[in-house]
C-alpha cells in the first residue's frame, strides 16, 4: 500500500515551523512551491516521510510542510 503512495503526486501547499506557529521564511517555502512531487522525490530533497507527516530540515529548525494530494 505505501508504494502505491510514493508514486502519487503531491502539492505542497504550506510550510511552518513544528509548532505550527510561524510560517517558514520565503528562501525555504519557495523550494517547494509550484511544482508537484511524489513522496519518494521529496524524500530525495531532504524531506522526512513520518505517519505525523512530512518534516524538512532547514535554518537549523524542522518545518512541517502540509502535502495536498492532486488528482
Amino acid at each position: 500500500m505505501m508504494a502505491g503512495r510514493m508514486l502519487e503526486a503531491y502539492r505542497v501547499v504550506e510550510v511552518r515551523s513544528g509548532d505550527g506557529s510561524d510560517f517558514a521564511p520565503p528562501e525555504i517555502a519557495q523550494r517547494f512551491e509550484g511544482r508537484l512531487y511524489t513522496l519518494r522525490q521529496l524524500e530525495e530533497r531532504g524531506v522526512r516521510i513520518t505517519g505525523a507527516g512530512a518534516w524538512y530540515l532547514a535554518a537549523g529548525k524542522d518545518w512541517q510542510l502540509k502535502l495536498e494530494p492532486v488528482f
